[in-house]
Parts: structure tokens; sequence; C-alpha cells
């Protein structure tokens, strides 16, 4: 004989025998060096900005990350593959050390089913009261299945995101976990900051900022963006255009985005050639660039052809 149990809107079924459910088991994990500091990503989008799905420099260059499942999805840096870290965060695998070009690890298995602790309501937004306007009344019947594809906080406590697009609160849902479920995104960024802060000038800067300064209002450097840099750092002939010192960059692993550029790093763009085009970064999120006249700005990483910046070869 059923009992049930009704408090405010959900309800408690008692039942003697119950529907017998096989949470997915917690994946092995394994932890690798990263190649360069790594943004994570609540979804696997090389362009997603930093914010609300994006933590600039959660995984700086010289640590580790430690990965539970691979998946595949847009390519970058030269591979499809994507890791999924015990922070619920994606990273490209191709910045990652696992020493292999393919798989380490098993495949992402999302959504994962969970039964329902409780009768419950789908809300529209985590951290919704049950009976919030544009919940969905017992949608997720007490130990029926809940497809959760990602997690995120709201009002200290974890809230699953379902694959209907509806959220309930994660206490009332049979994880096996308290916390977070091993193999699941974070559905927001909500609660994270970025592992990484300031980083240091380039060991050159000073020198390679003042030839820059030098030449603010020059009219004789349009089109020449990375003679330009190269000049600053005493050197000439490193790369045809900008754009192939940025592919060489990113092949190399060596791209950063979301954080500030240092002083004296290299900052690029697609621009609207086929060259591409470089600025030096003078810090303070400042950056002396070339064009009909040599100028400075502080607006550079809000362009839309913003790709990054990276450290200038070390043999320059």
């Amino acid at each position: 004989m059923h009992r049930r149990l009704t408090v405010g809107l959900l309800a408690v079924v008692c039942t003697a025998a119950g529907l017998a459910f096989t949470a997915s088991p917690a994946s092995a994990a394994a932890t690798y060096p990263v190649k360069t500091t790594l943004d994570g990503r609540t979804v696997k989008d090389p362009e997603v900005p930093v914010g609300r799905l994006r933590v600039a420099d959660k995984y700086p260059e010289g640590s580790s990350v430690t990965i539970v499942c691979q998946d595949d999805g847009p390519s970058y840096g030269g591979s499809t593959l994507w890791d999924l870290t015990t922070d619920g965060l994606w990273v490209p695998d191709a910045y990652v050390k696992t020493g292999s070009s393919g798989r380490v690890m098993g495949a992402c298995s999302i959504p994962k089913s969970f039964p329902a602790k409780v009768t419950l309501n789908g809300r529209q937004n985590k951290g919704d009261a049950a009976d919030a306007p544009g919940s969905v009344v017992d949608r997720y019947p007490a130990g029926g299945s809940v497809p959760v594809v990602c997690q995120a906080p709201a009002g200290g406590a974890i809230w699953d995101r379902t694959s209907h697009n509806l959220w309930v609160p994660d206490q009332y849902v049979q994880t096996g976990t308290t916390g977070y479920v091993s193999g699941l995104p974070r559905c927001d960024t909500d609660g994270m900051t970025g592992g990484g802060g300031g980083f240091p000038a380039d060991p050159n800067a000073d020198s390679a900022i003042a030839f820059a300064r030098a030449r603010l209002g020059h009219t004789d450097w349009n089109n020449q963006c990375e003679l330009f840099v190269e000049r600053a750092y005493g050197t000439s002939g490193r790369f045809a255009t900008a754009l192939a010192h940025y592919r060489w960059q990113r092949d190399n692993g060596r791209i950063h985005t979301g954080s500030v550029p240092p002083p004296g790093a290299a900052v690029f763009f697609t621009s609207t050639t086929s060259a591409g085009h470089i600025m030096l970064s003078i810090g303070n999120n400042s950056a002396i660039s070339t064009g009909p006249s040599v100028y400075q700005t502080n607006t550079f990483r809000e362009r839309s052809d913003y790709l990054g910046w990276a450290y200038v070869p070390s043999g320059w």
C-alpha cells in the first residue's frame, strides 16, 4: 500500500519496492599538465566570450588539469577532442599534455539520469520557488528519471538543469553525492574564478615599448604592423605577416585569451586583410598599433576580430 505525504508542492512517495536505477559510475580521473594557460568553458565552443560560460585563465601555464572524460566538439588547436575536468569545465585537448593526440579517457555520457527523491516541479530558472511563474507542476514524479545535463549553484545550493531545459534542486535528486557529479559540466560560471592573474612582462618589454612610444604619431609604418613589432624587439624578417606569426603562436599552444596582455606581449587580430594585424601591448590594457599613424588604444580587446595575445618568441 502506498502512502502519499504532501509538503508544499512536493510529494513524497513511500513504496515497499521502488524502481531500480543505476547511476553512471564516477569516471576514473587522470591528471595531466597543460601546455599553456587555458580558459575553462561550460560549453565546447572556442569562440564563447569570457563571462557567463567561460572562465579566463582557469588553468595557468605550468599547472595541471584532472580529466574525467572526453568528447568531440568544434576543432580547436588542430583537434576536435575536448576534455571535461573535475571542475565541470571543458578544455581543448590540443593544449593538454596527455601523451596522445587521441582519446586517453572514456567518452562523456551526458545527460545522466537519476531518480527523483520526491515529485518535483520543473523550474524555468535555477533558484526558483516550486510555484514560480513558468514552473511545470509534477514534471518529475518521485522515483522517476531526471535527465541531468549540467549543474550550477544558486542560493548556496546545487541545482540541476535537465534535458527538458528545466531546473530542479539537486538535494531532491538521488545522484549518489551531495556535491557536484563527476562527468557533468557546469551550466554556468557562477562562483568560479580564474586561476591565473597577472602575467609577468616580457623580459625585453621596456626597450620594445620605448621603441613603440617614440614612434607615436609617425605615418611611415602603415601596413607594416608585423615589422613594427619585430623592430621593437631589435629584429626583422621573422614572419612575413601578422597572421603567419599568429598561426605559429597558435600551433605551438602559446595563445592566451581572456586575460589582460602583459607589457611587451604581441596582440593579434584577423583584421580586414589576409595579412592579419598585430599590436604591441604596453600593459594596463593598452597597446600601440600601426595605421595611417602610430597610435595607442585601450579598447583593442573589445574588437570583434581580437584573437588573443602571446609572448614573442624567446629568440627575439
